[in-house]
């Protein structure tokens, strides 16, 4: 999914400047880039988090509008405030095609284990996967079909076939699984 948000050049420096910025219902950010500096910006608040939340569970990509100039990202790292729940603070990361990138991406889950009508209960185990990849070989989404597994079966890293995506994780771990009920034992 791809969301166009426009962006400001913030001035960097004083915490005040920071303080001044939320108080503006704008948010702090930076987009980080591999071959030049970082650029500091803010970008509204509000706008921020309506599209923001469009795309829970999804890969979003960020168009950032900053000073005439789009920058294709997504969102390395965003920090919220633990008792307001307002978002603080978003690292951007640009993404350049044909360089790797690492991050994580959520991973869905469809269907009806036929294992649940055979009284197993569905274990879902791994919602996010840690990846390295180009941009342009980015899934849009990780969609696995559990209807499929029956009692004592899992679904594996390695029975996911993710052509030149890279993880650290090993072949071996489960992703979710239907294990047996124990009642009345």
């Amino acid at each position: 999914m791809n969301i166009v948000i426009k962006a400001t050049r913030r001035v960097t420096g004083r915490k005040s400047i920071v303080k001044d910025i939320r108080n503006a219902e704008q948010v702090p950010a930076v987009i980080y880039r591999r071959s030049e500096d970082s650029i500091p910006i803010t970008i509204d608040e509000v706008t921020f988090i309506t599209e923001y939340r469009k795309t829970i569970g999804e890969i979003a990509f960020f168009l950032l509008e900053v000073e005439g100039k789009e920058y294709k990202t997504v969102i390395k790292e965003k920090q919220i405030h633990p008792v307001s729940r307002r978002v603080t603070h978003i690292d951007f990361q640009e993404l350049i095609p044909g360089q790797l990138i690492t991050f994580e991406i959520p991973v869905k889950y469809t269907g009806d284990a036929k294992g649940l009508k055979e009284g197993g209960n569905l274990e879902i185990l791994v919602r996010k996967l840690e990846i390295t990849c180009k941009p342009e070989d980015i899934p849009e989404k990780l969609l696995l079909d559990l209807s499929p597994l029956g009692v004592g079966q899992s679904i594996h890293f390695s029975d996911l076939k993710l052509e030149n995506i890279h993880s650290q994780l090993p072949g071996n771990t489960v992703l979710a699984q239907v294990k047996g009920s124990r009642v009345g034992k």
